[in-house]
């Protein structure tokens, strides 16, 4: 039996290695992806555009504007903000937004993703203890951004109008007070800011580096896609090019087959898995913070899971390209259900609970936990369950179908 499985197995290897543009983009392919993506996400959004029009034209406004332009998050784009402004007096207002932010459709001019508008009587208004009216919009077709430019903004607002404040009112006690002076003023108000502000402490990733949230997601849909695929393409290769049938009259029973074609497969994936690993660790910095060994057994328990939906997948399909395709449909909804580009936290209930039912759902939790949270089997005993009883059910069920269709076919 060991012998029949490995010489279907070493017959697939030469196939795959001979096919080497389908094992270098396998391999290579999904590790390139990954750098994209972790360098795409890990980078810190800086230099902001914003757009500023001042109505009030005053000594502090204008500071306002150098302090907001000072920051590492904001940068002052200056022909937008006159643009803006000679757009309101030529037409509305909306149709002169509409035009503010239509210029991030251009591709090496990405325009503002925040306009600040500072009314008349901004100066007389904050130094008489009256807080002014700023008004602020952002462009929220990007949403993250938009979201990062309004807390940077709101921050060096409120800390200018509390410093501003401060100063004239000690200006006002003591007419002689040095520049000097209203310095420590400054520094004494801002502490007073962050002092008041609740302690926040950061715990698995503490510098809040999106790469170590969005990288370990690449890499469990890249262990994914690629296994399903690599496994889905070693059948439906024997379909297409009609040497299915020698496998009717060999002498090998249909798990022998199944088997025989995993292996392959299983070998593609998990070096997949190694090389993305290391990558994350050497290149973005990831710890495994947890067992090693517990994630290398739980990968390759997983990818047991995810073959049974591979060879599925080939005997529903006739061709390649029919497999390919019905990949990718069943790619776009796990992609969904699995956490990846929504969390299944904020779905309906009902949808949660659905969730369950995709093996990568389960598979994404235990890679994170390990990864970054340090946390065994007490804690994902749940996961490690329900990949345990969806295996069962899926490779029970592919198992099933494929002796049917062999039984058909003979």
């Amino acid at each position: 039996m060991l012998s029949r499985i490995l010489n279907i197995a070493w017959k697939d290897m030469l196939h795959l290695w001979h096919n080497r543009l389908l094992l270098i983009l396998a391999i290579f392919g999904a590790a390139s992806e990954l750098l994209l993506i972790g360098w795409a996400t890990g980078s810190q959004m800086d230099d902001l555009k914003m757009a500023v029009v001042d109505h009030d034209q005053s000594a502090t406004s204008r500071a306002l504007i150098e302090q907001l332009d000072q920051t590492q998050t904001l940068t002052l784009d200056k022909d937008a903000s006159t643009s803006f402004a000679a757009n309101v007096e030529h037409g509305s207002r909306g149709t002169a937004l509409d035009k503010l932010f239509a210029r991030g459709n251009i591709i090496f001019d990405p325009g503002p993703v925040l306009l600040i508008e500072i009314p008349a009587g901004f100066e007389t208004d904050l130094l008489a203890g009256n807080p002014p009216d700023i008004e602020m919009t952002a462009n929220g077709a990007n949403s993250l951004p938009a979201s990062t430019a309004r807390r940077a903004a709101e921050e060096e607002i409120y800390a200018f109008g509390a410093i501003t404040l401060a100063q004239h009112q000690a200006t006002a006690a003591l007419p002689s007070i040095t520049a000097a002076g209203l310095q420590t003023v400054a520094q004494q108000v801002r502490q007073q800011i962050a002092a008041s502000q609740p302690p926040v402490t950061v715990r698995y990733n503490e510098e809040l580096d999106r790469a170590h949230y969005t990288t370990p997601s690449e890499a469990a849909f890249v262990l994914y896609i690629i296994t399903i695929m690599i496994a889905a393409f070693m059948l439906a290769r024997e379909r297409e090019l009609g040497t299915f049938e020698q496998l009717l009259v060999m002498p090998v029973r249909p798990l022998e087959i199944i088997a025989g074609k995993a292996i392959p497969a299983m070998a593609v994936g998990y070096a997949n898995f190694l090389l993305v690993l290391g990558i994350m660790n050497v290149v973005f910095g990831i710890p495994v913070r947890g067992s090693l060994a517990l994630l290398l057994i739980l990968a390759a328990s997983y990818l047991l899971v995810e073959l049974g939906r591979g060879f599925f997948v080939a005997m529903i399909a006739r061709t390649q390209n029919q497999a390919l395709l019905i990949i990718m449909l069943i790619a776009f909804v796990d992609i969904t259900f699995s956490g990846y580009a929504v969390p299944v936290e904020s779905m309906p209930p009902l949808m949660q609970a659905l969730s369950n039912l995709f093996p990568i759902r389960h598979w994404m939790i235990i890679l994170r936990g390990i990864l970054q949270k340090d946390v065994g089997l007490s804690v994902l005993w749940p996961q490690i369950a329900w990949l345990v009883v969806l295996g069962v059910l899926i490779n029970s069920g592919t198992l099933w179908f494929f002796r049917r269709s062999l039984s058909e076919q003979r």
